[in-house]
């Protein structure tokens, strides 16, 4: 059993559409960033509502591990049950809140610095990658609870590299592009679908300044541009573009905006791994998601 971005909407639909507590990840395999944080965001949902899931944990120490690396269980305030756990992994950059606009700029130096010390990465890629993380973070605290009835919408960022690049992921559970937009004149009667392609293929935003807006249509021109896969939810739709296409999708509905970019290795001038460092995930091997 694999969570990923294109896997991830089988557990959303588990629990939103067919309204069941009990989750079964005993036999999970591998879940990447994006995945996680839906994982941690759904869990602080629940709990909220008062309806706390009930979760198997993974049982492969290597999947455990990687978890407990990406501070998983640290975010989410769950205690892991006790297992045998192979030598820490190195997540790339584990789970991070985005609390304030104020706090943005130190989350995205430490993504820059952890990048920077796997990878020697080149100048030009590094900088346009540090401007997309700036957009994306920066869109939490400015957007995320406009509406300011969300007790929690609890932003959150983590990033893995891969053979096939670095994958990039952040989430909240606040108040989504529907209720964003409803807050401009004229905007009041979006569906989750129509809102989503309004932000991002049109570049609209909830400011009527020209000023405002735009980020997230440059950043997905951008990620297709380089043969790269982007994947962004918000309440009951999601836009999903990879290499091999995409279209825009109904889903199970979940609060708040969650993004994901899959960025191939050659865009920062990353070779491929070599051969002996691609492995299969879960074969005693502590490293299964680097």
């Amino acid at each position: 059993m694999e969570l990923t971005i294109e896997s991830v909407e089988e557990v959303l639909s588990h629990l939103y559409v067919d309204d069941q507590r009990d989750l079964d990840l005993r036999s999970l395999r591998f879940i990447d960033p994006f995945a996680l944080l839906l994982l941690d965001l759904a869990l602080r949902d629940a709990r909220a509502a008062g309806h706390p899931l009930r979760v198997e944990w993974p049982t492969l120490p290597a999947v455990r591990r990687w978890m407990i690396d990406m501070r998983f269980f640290a975010d989410t305030k769950i205690v892991s049950p006790d297992l045998p756990l192979p030598e820490a992994g190195t997540a790339l950059q584990p789970i991070v809140t985005i609390e304030s606009e104020e706090h943005v700029s130190r989350l995205v130096d430490a993504f820059e610095r952890r990048l920077c010390e796997r990878f020697p990465i080149d100048d030009a890629p590094r900088r346009r990658f540090l401007r997309i993380l700036l957009e994306l973070c920066q869109n939490i605290p400015q957007h995320s609870n406009a509406t300011e009835d969300v007790a929690d919408p609890h932003g959150i960022a983590a990033m893995q590299d891969y053979q096939d690049g670095v994958l990039l992921a952040i989430a909240d559970k606040g108040i989504g592009f529907r209720r964003s937009l409803a807050l401009r004149a004229g905007m009041g009667d979006l569906d989750d679908a129509t809102a989503i392609s309004s932000v991002v293929l049109d570049g609209i935003s909830r400011f009527r300044d020209p000023g405002h807006g735009r980020e997230l249509q440059r950043i997905f021109r951008l990620v297709r541009s380089w043969d790269g896969t982007v994947a962004i939810r918000s309440g009951q739709a999601l836009l999903y573009h990879s290499p091999l296409g995409g279209d825009l999708y109904d889903v199970a509905p979940f609060p708040g905006v969650q993004i994901a970019l899959r960025i191939p290795r050659r865009v920062f001038g990353i070779g491929e791994p070599p051969t002996e460092e691609r492995r299969v995930a879960g074969e005693g091997d502590s490293r299964f998601n680097e």
